[in-house]
C-alpha cells in the first residue's frame, strides 16, 4: 500500500489545543521529517542538547512548540476517545532515553531491518529515541487496537528503551527530524492479537511423576537463558503448554512454574510482567499440541 493512502490529523504547535488543523498523508509527514524547515531544525537542535544534559522540563517545553499528529486514527472534531471517526492502519513504536546517539542510530538500522512490518523509522527529535510506523489491520475499536499493540509490546519488550504510551491511539506524535529516515515500500503487516488469558483456577496441585520429569526439562532450559530471552522463552513455554495438553502436567502448577522460574533467572527478571505475560499466552497455545512422556 503506497503511503499516501495513509490520511490522519494534524495539530497546531501547542499541546493543549485538541482541534485538528486538517488531515495530511503519511507520505507528506515521513518528507517533513526528512526535509523540515530551517526554525524546526533550530528547535531540535536545542532538544537534543536538553537531553543530553538532562534537563527533561526544558525538552518537553520545547517539544511542544513543534506540529503534533495522531496517525492512528482519524477524529471528528478533537482529539479524544469518543470523537474516533476510524483507524488509519497504522501503529507508533517508541523507544526513548538510549544511552548514546550511536546506539539510536544504529538500533534504527537493525530495527527497521529485522522487521519487514515497519513501513518508517527514525530517530527522534533528542536524536536519543527510534520511532517507528508500523502496519496493523484497520481497527474498529480502542479495545481491538490495544490487542494489536500489546501482541508488538510482548515481541518488542525486550528491546532498551521500549515506550508503552503508545497503545494510546490518540496520543500525539511530535514531529521530529531525521534526513537518514528509512523507509519501504513492500512491508509485511502485523497481524497478532494478545488478548490476556484467565488464571488458572485456585487448587491444590498435585505432582506427578511426569510432572518432576517436565519440570526438570523447563528448569534446564531456562537456566540457559543469558541473553534475548524473548524468543527462548516463548519457544519454551509453548513446549510446557505441549506437555500441558498431554496430561503431564497440571495447567495452574505450569504457569506457577514457569512464573518461578523467570524471577529467578537473571535475565528474566529483568521483565518479570512482560515475560510472565509472554509465558502464560505461550502456555495456552502449546495446550493445542499435546505432547506426551513415555
Amino acid at each position: 500500500m503506497p503511503t499516501n493512502t495513509f490520511i490522519f490529523n494534524y495539530y497546531p504547535a501547542e499541546i493543549t489545543a485538541s482541534a485538528p488543523l486538517g488531515t495530511l498523508t503519511l507520505d507528506r509527514l515521513l518528507c517533513a521529517i526528512k526535509y523540515p524547515k530551517k526554525y524546526i531544525v533550530d528547535i531540535f537542535k536545542k532538544i537534543r542538547i536538553a537531553e543530553e544534559v538532562g534537563d527533561m522540563k526544558l525538552k518537553n517545553d520545547l517539544k511542544i512548540k513543534l506540529y503534533s499528529f495522531t496517525p492512528c486514527v482519524l477524529v471528528n472534531e478533537s482529539r479524544k476517545y469518543s470523537e474516533i471517526k476510524n483507524w488509519t492502519g497504522l501503529l507508533v513504536l517508541d523507544f526513548d532515553h538510549l544511552p548514546t546517539v550511536e546506539y539510536a542510530t544504529e538500533f534504527k538500522q537493525e530495527l527497521f531491518k529485522e522487521y519487514k512490518f515497519i513501513i518508517a523509522a527514525w530517530t527522534s527529535p533528542s536524536k536519543h529515541g527510534v520511532k517507528a510506523f508500523v502496519k496493523i489491520p484497520i481497527c474498529y475499536s480502542v479495545g481491538e487496537f490495544k490487542e494489536f499493540f500489546n501482541a508488538i509490546h510482548n515481541e518488542l519488550s525486550q528491546y532498551a528503551g521500549w515506550d508503552k504510551s503508545p497503545q494510546n491511539c490518540i496520543l500525539p506524535l511530535f514531529l521530529s527530524y531525521d534526513k537518514d529516515l528509512l523507509q519501504r515500500e513492500d512491508y509485511t503487516e502485523w497481524t497478532q492479537k494478545y488478548i490476556a488469558p484467565e488464571p488458572p483456577p485456585v487448587h491444590q496441585y498435585v505432582v506427578t511423576d511426569k510432572t518432576n520429569v517436565v519440570e526438570k526439562i523447563i528448569s534446564t532450559k531456562i537456566d540457559r537463558i543469558l541473553i534475548n530471552g524473548h524468543p527462548q522463552l516463548r519457544a519454551i513455554a509453548f513446549l510446557l503448554g505441549g506437555y500441558v495438553g498431554g496430561g503431564c502436567v497440571d495447567s495452574g502448577y505450569a504457569l506457577q512454574m514457569i512464573k518461578k522460574m523467570i524471577d529467578g533467572n537473571r535475565y528474566l527478571s529483568q521483565k518479570p510482567a512482560t515475560y510472565k505475560k509472554t509465558a502464560a499466552t505461550m502456555i495456552i497455545k502449546g495446550m493445542r499440541k499435546p505432547l506426551y512422556l513415555k
